[in-house]
């Protein structure tokens, strides 16, 4: 009788250390099914920032992780301008993106080793706005040059009068929106200017309206393919 209660007193911590080592490859296993979540793609909000000279407006970081669970960045993001003559970013979390001069800057915000871009518009208030030439004619397949300038000032006396950086133009022909006809901004053109191509429209009178950030103002030249 005393033999097997003294070999039963040592099974206690026999079944304790078998339970130990049970409950640590359990959590080594559980360590090796559940990895924590890392960042895999950051949205900057909003996506085509704009801001006019010499004001601040917030940009905010929204980061995606593996998992598919998303938030609001508060820290660990990097931001940088492209150009900080025409806008300057500065934070951790969200930024303050602050207008320096009238044109477009590229920003990124970087975190984990991902990055993402957006590109800023600086604008200025003005009073008028004017584009030139008003009446070009071209042949198909060429291309078109406007000056998009503020305050009536096509020969830019005033070179902060050259809106063209920042201005949209828009092809229309009667009521219709063309497409046919692209623009956009060439910063090697001089002045630096919006170049029209008319890849593949056909022969005929269209109008060119600019538009500016922060303005209801338009121009409009006529543009004729013949």
């Amino acid at each position: 009788m005393s033999t097997r209660h003294r070999f039963s007193g040592k099974k206690l911590p026999l079944t304790l250390a078998f339970g130990a080592l049970v409950a640590a490859a359990i959590g080594a296993a559980c360590n090796g099914f559940f990895v924590d979540p890392t960042l895999t793609s950051i949205n900057i909000l909003p996506s085509a920032p704009s801001v006019q000279v010499n004001t601040s407006t917030t940009l905010k970081a929204y980061g995606v992780n593996s998992d598919g669970q998303g938030s609001y960045l508060t820290s660990g993001v990097s931001w940088s301008s492209s150009d900080i003559t025409i806008a300057t970013v500065t934070g951790n979390g969200s930024a303050s993106l602050t207008g320096v001069g009238a044109g477009t800057a590229t920003i990124t915000a970087s975190g984990e080793s991902v990055t993402a871009s957006a590109t800023a518009t600086v604008f200025m208030v003005i009073s008028a706005i004017g584009i030139s030439p008003t009446n070009p004619s071209i042949s198909p397949s060429a291309t078109q040059a406007f000056l998009v300038y503020a305050n009536h000032d096509p020969t830019l006396t005033n070179p902060g009068d050259n809106l063209s950086s920042g201005a949209t133009l828009t092809v229309t022909q009667g009521t219709t929106t063309v497409t046919s006809i692209s623009c956009s901004y060439d910063s090697g053109l001089s002045p630096p200017s919006q170049l029209c191509t008319a890849s593949s429209a056909s022969a005929g009178n269209y109008t060119i309206t600019a538009t500016y950030p922060g303005s209801n103002l338009t121009a409009t030249a006529t543009l004729n393919i013949s």
